[in-house]
């Protein structure tokens, strides 16, 4: 069933658990690539959203703190950090293309939504030495079992970003 379909309120997004913390509550959510706003279908970049509010306060604590422009700056001087930033946002949204039905591909397509979904990184950032939002790359680099920035965020923080429930 295409989200076009779906009997959803605007402004929802069709999330499954991806990661549950310890407790057992969600950790990261997958969310579709579409959903709906205003009754009609638009792209929604962001493929993991993280859940947790222990591990969500962790990560705007190292943004309050500073995190995005650090690792913007570490981006610039690192050619082969570069490197796998760009290489993440890439196969991040061959990913979230993939992840659409092929009836929504073909929507989107005719749409001219496309380069929205397909030509944008991590969180539907256009500038991938730019750094978006520490949630969202602290989201996917839990589900994918790693990530450039992913990375960094856990050399920036104190301790361990967990929950604590």
């Amino acid at each position: 069933m295409s989200v076009r379909e779906l009997p959803v309120p605007d402004h929802a997004f069709v999330g499954t658990v991806l990661l549950c913390c310890p407790s057992g509550h969600s950790l990261v959510d997958g969310c579709y690539p579409l959903r709906r706003d205003r009754g009609r279908p638009e792209p929604f970049p962001t493929r993991h959203w993280l859940r947790c509010p222990n591990v969500s306060g962790a990560i705007a604590r190292l943004e309050y703190a500073g995190g995005v422009r650090r690792i913007e700056a570490l981006i610039a001087a690192d050619p082969d950090l570069r490197a796998r930033v760009h290489a993440d946002h890439r196969t991040y949204a061959a990913e979230r293309w993939s992840a659409l039905t092929p009836a929504d591909r073909d929507w989107v397509t005719s749409a001219g939504l496309a380069p929205a979904l397909r030509e944008t990184g991590i969180g539907g950032i256009r500038d991938p030495d730019r750094v978006k939002c520490l949630h969202l790359h602290w989201a996917h680099h839990l589900v994918t079992g790693g990530s450039a920035i992913g990375e960094q965020i856990d050399e920036l923080a104190d301790t361990p970003i967990i929950c604590a429930r």
